[in-house]
């Protein structure tokens, strides 16, 4: 055997090639565990708290828990949309697992299915509903059947005796308890998109909210930005569970915060007012508002048709939702605030105003021939078939007289007018929180616009009497009769007076808000006002039906074309306001295909005077 050494200097001993390499491997693998044990001595003493910190955030999982949603009421305190108490069957992932998720998917669907057969239910998740569960969101629990009836609870409890991971848990649902009753300021609310949630990445298990989705749901869905203010929405709380190496839950870690509820909100609607105007507008199309003439509350704001909101809620009716759709009434459009006519004689106290601060005299007697030629055109007058030839102002209230408003218009000219027409709120929108038709206010601009042709004397002559180029909604009809009433202030009407928590705490308050002014002498507005009391309260005033014992109601008729050929319909309106205990209240109903302002229109607010305002001893 060949050999390799040297001498050691003593004897000359040799080592051979095979101690050589022991020795060499040995000292490799000496080396190899004093760099393992440094690097786990670093690991253990230097790093060690951060990777057990590391560990435990792969172990936990933060759940956003949504609070409970406030309520609306009205004015005098009922309940317009709260919760309700309602059950939903869940399966708990964590305590029906079966070894693979394939497995325990199948095992859920099955368990469904069961429980689907006892409580004669046909819709429940599939198996890839569960699977997709499992892969998602394993540590929470995955609702299977939602509203249960007492009945359904005892049948669950009865047939999963023997199943683990089955529960009944409460989750309220938004509840509307008076269906259809002020369905168009309510609106209504449904579950949150919790894809497009702000703080959907603060959360890997995300429970949304209820969100607003229209009317005042959605206007005071929330109300600061940053949270100091809650509206109707909840402030969310927040726990933290720990799961296993396959995501099911374990248990929950300390350091849980419950949710803040949501706010009250209270709507200046007087629910007895709102119910008689949607009682006397019945199947008619059109909408009836009323408010308080000295501050602009509204106390009832009536559409119809009417929406019901039960319909809504806990989910959309497919089916009702496509017959509001195909329904030519279109009754998603809330006509009191969205829904823009021609006036018609009820802008005539307005025209009025515009005459007397341009220095008409209200006593001049004008004539009237029972028509007014204009160029080639000629717009008639049925005041003079009916109550003779001459009028002053006062009477040409009274009777609706075209001829007379025709006459001065067109002396003054579109500027004085138009100007008295911006002055009392037409054109513009009034600042509701909810969706809301500015109208159109006359312009020779907007005529160019839309006709590409200049305003004319003939298009002045149709505005005076409420038709042509102007259109309005039927709460800036009662915001403008309101003005007449109060002294001449266009206020801003309000739909919410306050918001207040679940203590009964006032959070935020609504306070009068003035829009603007008429810009009128008292005296003039006396002299309008002497024309309007006339139109209901002399024997021959075009408003006579709106005539109450016991009030003085004072109130202009309007009747107004719309369409053309054998598609003309007419739109009735009145305006009205009275004064009762100190309280001025400003009126204004507008009914699509009535008979005329005076006959359809009149006897209604005549109607709600008298059964909102007196006793039942005075009526």
């Amino acid at each position: 055997m060949r050999k390799f050494g040297y001498r050691d200097g003593v004897d000359g001993g040799i080592l051979d090639d095979d101690r050589l390499r022991i020795l060499i491997l040995g000292l490799c693998f000496f080396i190899a565990f004093m760099v393992l044990i440094g690097r786990l001595y670093f690991l253990q003493l230097h790093q060690g708290e951060e990777h057990r910190m590391l560990i435990t955030r792969q172990s936990e999982r933060r759940v956003r828990i949504p609070g409970l949603r406030g309520s609306i009421y009205s004015a005098d305190g009922e309940l317009l949309a709260g919760n309700r108490q309602a059950y939903d069957l869940l399966f708990f992932p964590s305590e029906m697992h079966q070894g693979s998720r394939r497995a325990t998917s199948e095992y859920m669907y099955n368990c469904a299915v069961t429980l689907a057969r006892i409580l004669n239910r046909s819709e429940y998740p599939s198996v890839e509903d569960f699977a997709r569960h499992l892969v998602i969101s394993p540590g929470v629990p995955m609702t299977v059947f939602t509203n249960l009836s007492t009945v359904e609870i005892a049948l669950v409890f009865e047939a999963s005796r023997q199943t683990e991971g089955i529960d009944i848990q409460f989750s309220p649902i938004r509840f509307y308890p008076c269906g259809s009753h002020a369905s168009h300021i309510i609106g209504y609310a449904r579950k949150a998109d919790a894809a497009n949630a702000g703080d959907r990445e603060e959360f890997f298990y995300y429970n949304p909210d209820m969100e607003g989705r229209s009317g005042i749901e959605n206007a005071f869905d929330t109300l600061g930005a940053d949270g100091t203010v809650l509206g109707l929405r909840a402030f969310p709380g927040r726990s933290v569970i720990q799961v296993n190496n396959i995501g099911y839950a374990q248990r929950e870690l300390l350091g849980r915060t419950a949710p803040i509820h949501g706010n009250d909100v209270i709507l200046t609607i007087d629910s007895r007012a709102q119910r008689l105007a949607e009682e006397l507008l019945g199947t008619s199309t059109g909408a009836f508002v009323v408010i308080d003439a000295d501050n602009g509350n509204i106390i009832c704001a009536a559409s119809s048709p009417r929406i019901d909101l039960a319909q809504f809620s806990p989910r959309l009716d497919p089916a009702y939702y496509r017959e509001l759709l195909d329904n030519p009434e279109k009754p998603l459009i809330n006509r009191a605030f969205q829904a823009i006519y021609p006036p018609g004689s009820t802008i005539k106290p307005l025209m009025c105003l515009a005459f007397l601060q341009a220095g008409i005299d209200p006593y001049e007697m004008i004539y009237c021939p029972g028509e007014s030629v204009i160029g080639n055109a000629t717009i008639g007058c049925s005041a003079h078939r009916r109550y003779g030839d001459d009028m002053d102002m006062i009477k040409a209230l009274e009777k609706s007289c075209n001829n007379y408003m025709i006459t001065h218009a067109t002396q003054i000219g579109l500027t004085a007018l138009s100007d008295m027409i911006r002055r009392a709120g037409f054109g513009r929108k009034t600042g509701l929180p909810i969706p809301e038709n500015s109208g159109t206010a006359p312009s020779d601009e907007l005529k160019m616009r839309l006709y590409k042709t200049h305003w004319n004397v003939y298009d002045t002559a149709l505005l005076s009497i409420g038709q042509g180029i102007i259109a309005v909604t039927p709460l800036q009809l009662a915001v403008y009769c309101a003005a007449i009433a109060n002294g001449g202030t266009v206020w801003k009407p309000q739909l919410v007076s306050r918001i207040i928590d679940h203590r009964g705490i006032t959070h935020f308050e609504v306070r009068p808000e003035t829009a603007g002014n008429l810009e009128v002498s008292p005296e003039n507005l006396d002299i309008v006002r002497r024309g309007m009391f006339q139109v209901v309260n002399s024997s021959g005033g075009s408003g006579r039906n709106g005539r109450v014992a016991g009030l003085q109601v004072y109130g202009k008729t309007g009747t107004a074309e719309v369409g053309s050929g054998d598609n003309i319909r007419n739109i009735t309106h009145f305006i009205a306001f009275t004064t009762y205990h100190d309280r001025t209240y400003a009126l204004a109903i507008t009914i699509e295909d009535g008979r005329s302002g005076g006959r359809t229109c009149a006897p209604l607010a005549a109607e709600f005077f008298r059964r909102y305002l007196l006793p039942a001893e005075e009526r």
